[in-house]
């Protein structure tokens, strides 16, 4: 059995009352489309329900990040005016973080 694919949300904004109260927050909204698109793959190995490790870290209001070694890719959601000067204001970027 292979090990889940571990992905933390980096939740770097609030989103929208519409969506907070679909969704809880950016971390839901993400989730969701990551599940659909792991359903959509079709196979035995990932899906919505298997295979798949997501975790949300609220940093705008903790400022706590996952540890590099517990995660496989890292999802840095809208930072509108939060996330720190390497990153351009209001960017949603995915990163993926592959072993050297």
């Amino acid at each position: 059995m292979k090990p889940p694919l571990r992905i933390a949300i980096l939740e770097c904004d609030t989103p929208l009352d519409r969506t907070r109260a679909s969704y809880g927050g950016y971390g839901g909204v993400f989730k969701a489309l990551l599940e659909a698109g792991a359903d959509a793959l079709n196979t035995d190995e990932l899906s919505s329900t298997k295979g798949l490790d997501i975790t949300f870290w609220p940093v705008q209001r903790e400022s706590r990040f996952p540890a590099v070694e517990d995660i496989d890719a890292m999802l840095i959601t809208g930072s509108r005016s939060y996330y720190d000067a390497t990153l351009p204001a209001s960017v949603c970027a995915v990163v993926l973080m592959w072993p050297a």
